[in-house]
C-alpha cells in the first residue's frame, strides 16, 4: 500500500505591509497570534494543545542565540469537545524583543495535540513556566533555560502514544520582513487566500468565515525602534549599580573606573543595538560630568546625593 505525502499551506498574508527589517535597525519580536486544533476528543481520550517553537538568530557578539518555548495556555487544555468552534485566543510572545543585527532568522514552530493524563497537565505547565522565563528574558539570562526546555520538548514531541503533530513549519526568514505568516493543514494551493481578524488574531477564509476544520498557527513578526525594558537588562543594571555605589562612597578614582566599566558593558551588550548602547554610554558620562567627582561632603549627604536611576539615562529619549 502507498500513501502520497501532502503539501500543506504556509504563506505570508498578502494584505500585510511589506516591511523589510534592516540590520541594526530594530528590536525583533515574534508573537503567536492564535492557534487552533480541530479535534479535542478522539474516542474516550481528551487532548491538550501545545505549541513548541525554536528560533535562532545572530547576536552582536558573533554567536547565535536560540530561544525555545513551549506554550500550553489554560484555555487550550481540556477544551469542551461539544464546542469545537471554540478557539484559543492568544497573543503570546515567542521571541523578543531582541536586537536584530542582520543575518538569517531560523524558525521551527509546531502545534501538537497531547493526550490528557495525570502527568501531562502539570508537565506542560512546568515547560510553560520555564519558557516564560526564557522567552521574555534577555539573551544572557535565557541561555541556562535552553537545554532543560529542549529536553522537555523532545520528550513531549517524541512520545509515541497520544502525541500528534497537527501542523508545523521549519523555515529561514530571509530577508526578514514584518507581517503575519500562517501555517494551516490544508492542501497547498496558489489560489489559497486567508486573512486574520485584527481584533483577536483568528484565521478567516477569503469570504470572511472562521476557519474551523483545519489546525493552524498564526504568527506575527514585528519590529520596533526601541525596547521599553532596556533598563532591566541585568548586565546594565549591575554595572550602573556599581557606579552609584562608588559615587556614594566618595571615591572619585573608583567611580571613574566603574563608569569606564559600565561603558564597556553597554558597548558589548547583546541586548541593545550598537547605536543605542553608544547613546547610553554617552549619557552616563554626561550625567557624571554634570555632577562632578564625588567628595566626602557628597558622601555625607547620603542617598539624597548621587547619580540618577538607570532608567533616567534612556538612550531612546529625545
Amino acid at each position: 500500500m502507498r500513501s502520497r505525502a501532502e503539501q500543506w499551506t504556509y504563506l505570508r498574508l498578502p494584505d500585510q505591509p511589506e516591511g523589510k527589517i534592516g540590520p541594526e535597525s530594530a528590536y525583533l519580536s515574534v508573537f503567536l497570534r492564535s492557534a487552533h486544533v480541530s479535534d479535542v476528543r478522539r474516542g474516550l481520550r481528551k487532548f491538550y494543545g501545545a505549541v513548541n517553537s525554536s528560533m535562532t538568530l545572530p547576536t552582536r557578539s558573533g554567536t547565535a542565540a536560540t530561544f525555545l518555548s513551549t506554550i500550553s495556555p489554560a484555555p487550550l487544555r481540556d477544551v469542551d469537545p461539544d464546542h469545537l468552534d471554540r478557539y484559543v485566543q492568544l497573543n503570546h510572545r515567542l521571541l523578543g524583543p531582541v536586537p536584530y543585527v542582520g543575518g538569517d532568522v531560523e524558525a521551527e514552530v509546531g502545534l501538537f495535540s497531547v493526550a490528557s493524563s495525570d502527568l501531562t497537565g502539570p508537565y506542560l505547565k512546568l515547560l510553560d513556566s520555564l519558557s516564560q522565563a526564557a522567552t521574555v528574558a534577555f539573551i544572557g539570562v535565557a541561555l541556562p533555560f535552553v537545554e532543560p526546555i529542549k529536553e522537555g520538548i523532545n520528550l513531549l514531541a517524541g512520545a509515541s502514544d497520544g502525541v500528534a503533530l497537527e501542523i508545523g513549519f521549519s523555515t529561514t526568514w530571509r530577508p526578514l520582513r514584518s507581517g503575519v505568516v500562517v501555517a494551516i493543514r490544508a492542501p497547498a494551493s496558489g489560489s489559497a487566500s486567508y486573512r486574520i481578524n485584527e481584533a483577536d488574531g483568528r484565521l478567516l477564509s477569503e469570504a470572511g468565515a472562521l476557519v474551523a476544520d483545519q489546525p493552524y498557527l498564526v504568527l506575527e513578526i514585528s519590529a520596533e525602534p526601541q525596547r521599553n525594558d532596556w533598563a532591566s537588562i541585568p548586565d546594565l543594571a549591575v554595572g550602573w549599580a556599581d557606579v552609584q555605589r562608588e559615587y556614594r562612597a566618595g571615591d572619585a578614582g573608583r567611580t571613574s573606573e566603574a563608569l569606564n566599566a559600565f561603558r564597556r558593558i553597554a558597548l558589548t551588550c547583546n541586548d541593545l543595538l550598537f547605536d543605542d548602547a553608544l547613546r547610553l554610554a554617552e549619557r552616563a558620562s554626561a550625567v557624571y560630568g554634570d555632577l562632578g567627582p564625588p567628595t566626602p561632603s557628597v558622601r555625607g549627604i547620603g542617598d539624597r546625593a548621587g547619580l540618577p536611576p538607570l532608567a533616567e539615562l534612556s538612550p531612546f529619549a529625545s
